[in-house]
């Protein structure tokens, strides 16, 4: 019987041998949460230059 391990080399958890995933639910859900905060990011940052380019023609930036 062989057992399956975690391929994350910081956790190396056992996983039962019917398991389909190759890592575990803990390192999976690190995964999934680190995905979603860094798109989270990336909206904020495109949001923020589309509405600067929404508005660049309200602010004359040449009269200066």
């Amino acid at each position: 019987m062989k057992m399956n391990k975690c391929r994350n080399k910081k956790c190396q958890r056992d996983l039962p041998e019917d398991y389909k995933h190759k890592y575990c639910e803990h390192c999976r859900n690190k995964y999934i949460m680190k995905f979603k905060s860094g798109m989270i990011k990336t909206l904020g940052v495109a949001g923020s230059i589309a509405l600067f380019a929404i508005n660049k023609d309200k602010f004359n930036f040449k009269d200066k």
